[in-house]
């Protein structure tokens, strides 16, 4: 599963540069994420509702790196889901 390249917007977020896309995934909408400077690094990948909006990208990074993300090291994707106002750990 590789992140995509067009269609990316940026996000500066506590002194980090991010980039970030909402994608529509076999009918799941899901939102990536991925530090800008990270060479194959550890994405992030959230399940999000249909309606969406730009507050819950840095929403989802605060979420991820306080649980384990780490954008620089290479590890399978983070996952989580946005529920009922707030990102939760999805039960693997």
């Amino acid at each position: 599963m590789s992140f995509p390249t067009r269609g990316l917007k940026a996000i500066n977020h506590r002194d980090t540069h991010y980039r970030w896309i909402y994608r529509n995934r076999a009918g799941k909408n899901e939102l990536w994420v991925e530090m800008s400077a990270s060479a194959a690094g550890q994405h992030l990948i959230a399940d999000v509702p249909r309606v969406v909006n730009h507050e819950m990208v840095p929403l989802a990074i605060d979420y991820a790196r306080a649980h384990g993300w780490d954008p620089i090291k290479s590890a399978p994707p983070f996952r989580c889901r946005y529920l009922k106002g707030a990102f939760v750990a999805i039960d693997s």
